[in-house]
């Protein structure tokens, strides 16, 4: 992945590419980066960075700096929100989805239980779109979008507990 980035840095395809490696292994990480490339300015993250009182000011650091590499664990990535039109807009993905899939299965005489279900997960799915929209308790930290970052590189995904992944790679537009 180190020198994926790096090979895409020099080649104009992406600027600040953003590593998400499990919390136990970010010093190692960070540590094997400068290995391959000792001269680069990357920025490691920390507990400390991420919380609650030192998000906001952390997260305008990595969008205002000109890195190399920007490293963090899952946790804090996880902290990291989506602008709400794109949180509403994949929310909306999902609706329409379940709505297809719940059509498909009544044209079929599916089960009842099996449609229930999906009814279940589409309400659950339109309740935090309702929340979403609720704008009484939102914080002013930057979004992920927000950041800078033009490229994501997620190690051990499988074992994160980002449950909308789709949702942060679709962020970046394809190249032509």
């Amino acid at each position: 992945m180190v020198a994926a980035a790096m090979e895409g840095k020099r080649l104009g395809l992406w600027n600040k590419p953003l590593f998400v490696v499990p919390n136990h292994i970010i010093e190692q990480f960070a540590s094997e980066f400068l290995q391959l490339y000792p001269s680069a300015n990357i920025l490691v993250t920390s507990k400390k960075d991420f919380a609650m009182n030192n998000r906001k000011k952390f997260c305008s650091k990595i969008s205002t700096g000109q890195y190399d590499a920007i490293i963090m664990g899952h946790s804090q990535f996880e902290k990291i929100q989506l602008s709400q039109e794109r949180q509403a807009y994949f929310l909306n993905q999902q609706i329409d989805a379940l709505t297809l899939s719940i059509d498909d299965l009544k044209k079929n005489g599916a089960e009842y239980y099996s449609i229930k279900q999906l009814e279940k997960s589409k309400k659950k799915v339109e309740e935090k779109l309702k929340k979403l929209n609720d704008n009484s308790r939102k914080d002013s930290v930057v979004t992920f979008e927000q950041l800078g970052t033009d490229k994501l590189f997620v190690d051990e995904a499988h074992h994160s507990k980002a449950q909308t992944w789709e949702a942060f790679i679709n962020v970046f537009p394809p190249r032509n």
